[in-house]
């Protein structure tokens, strides 16, 4: 009897000692509400920007504080608040997530494990399962499972225009698909284990026209992305290295890393942590073409006349760990309205360099929502914190326009070098 006693007294004590040091084991912050003077009906303007001030930054992540800084104080824009907008469901991503909770499983390299459709963690208990929840493979309705989205680069130095370069940028998911036909896993998954393509081609200036990227993702967090960019000025196609995808493109803020917010593949070393579940300041969901924002460059330079609400965030550390790679970690700021009403999205992030500066930041000005719950965005920022140097991204995915015309995506068009050359001719 007295064995199974101290059995039992010693794997209490091993629970209580080392179960928190395990990544499945962590707590995750409790949820802080905004009680405060900023509410729907209140604008922020540039003469009571001072005023507000204390408040915006308890509401708004630090990159975007500065940025949005220089608009409103220079007058260029205002910031309204306004009530929450609810999303169209995502009919059978929702469908999906119901069935198949509580299957998923995140391993100990963070490979994600047993999941077929569907949002893995509909109730999140820690951090890698919520960053599993908006991984760009995963990730719905931002976007969906096919995209095809038109966009213009704006590139400004301080408040001050300098170009821009227009491209079509095209995504598809191959596993666990619910809304968009072919429905299930693909057999570029299930022969070669293909979960993801992100493919771009550049339209203008002329003397780029022509430039292409193919980024091929492999489920299996060790392996590596493939990468392809045709050159129109040597008339080649060039494989790609890891450091050429933290390569700003064509000298913009843009990197293909940061697209979405966190476009970089996860592995093994990384370490997720939530520092905090508290109120921000995002702005509004808008729902279907007739209610996009307008955007006039020379009137508001890089900066936004959107309007604002308040929603509940979960804010991310996600430790890279890799003294190669061009950040040293990333802060990523994501969507905490329970499912089904939320879906757990990126919203913005700021990437720190290894010196532990806050290097740069992107993420949405405006998304773009279809009446089917696919979404993606209208307005889009990619900024650099040391510099503020902007690039501003505005157009708008065919969720909003032309759907039954483009989607679903023709592969052989979208997802192959010749077929991206042949949409620039």
């Amino acid at each position: 009897m007295n064995f199974f006693k101290k059995e039992y007294f010693f794997t209490a004590f091993l629970l209580v000692v080392l179960l928190p040091v395990f990544p499945w084991a962590e707590e995750l912050p409790p949820y802080q509400k905004y009680v405060g003077p900023i509410k729907p009906g209140v604008v922020i303007t540039k003469e009571n920007w001072g005023a507000y001030l204390p408040e915006l930054e308890k509401l708004l992540p630090p990159s975007k504080l500065q940025w949005y800084s220089m608009g409103v104080k220079e007058g260029l824009v205002t910031m309204p608040i306004v009530e929450n907008t609810h999303l169209p469901k995502l009919k059978g991503f929702v469908e999906a997530t119901r069935k198949y909770a509580g299957t998923a499983r995140v391993g100990s390299d963070n490979q994600l494990h047993d999941w077929v459709a569907g949002m893995p963690f509909p109730e999140p208990r820690n951090a890698r399962e919520i960053a599993w929840n908006f991984y760009p493979d995963l990730s719905r309705p931002q976007p969906g499972e096919d995209l095809l989205f038109h966009a213009e680069f704006l590139l400004f130095s301080g408040p001050n225009y300098e170009k821009r370069f227009i491209w079509d940028l095209f995504n598809r998911r191959y596993r666990g698909r619910t809304d968009i036909p072919p429905l299930g896993d693909m057999p570029q998954f299930k022969e070669k284990g293909i979960s993801f393509k992100e493919a771009i081609v550049i339209y203008e200036p002329n003397e780029v026209r022509g430039f292409s990227q193919l980024r091929i993702r492999y489920w299996d967090v060790n392996k590596e992305d493939e990468c392809y960019a045709y050159l129109p000025a040597v008339r080649r196609v060039r494989r790609l290295t890891g450091s050429d995808l933290t390569d700003p493109l064509l000298g913009s803020d843009c990197i293909p890393e940061d697209f979405q917010v966190m476009r970089q593949k996860f592995d093994s070393r990384m370490r997720f942590r939530v520092l905090e579940h508290r109120d921000f300041m995002v702005p509004r969901n808008y729902i279907g073409w007739e209610d996009r924002p307008s955007y006039d460059y020379k009137k508001h330079g890089p900066f936004f006349q959107v309007e604002w609400e308040i929603k509940p965030l979960w804010v991310m550390e996600i430790m890279i760990n890799n003294p190669d790679y061009a950040y040293s970690k990333r802060v990523v700021y994501i969507d905490a309205t329970p499912f089904p009403e939320g879906f757990y999205c990126l919203y913005w992030g700021e990437e720190y360099d290894q010196n532990g500066r806050m290097w740069k930041a992107n993420g949405f000005g405006a998304s773009a929502y279809g009446s089917m719950g696919m979404g993606n965005l209208y307005l889009w920022m990619y900024m650099n914190c040391l510099t503020n140097h902007f690039t501003v991204m505005t157009g708008y995915p065919t969720y909003v326009k032309d759907f039954e015309e483009t989607i679903p995506l023709k592969e052989d068009e979208a997802f192959t070098i010749k077929g991206l050359l042949r949409k620039a001719q």
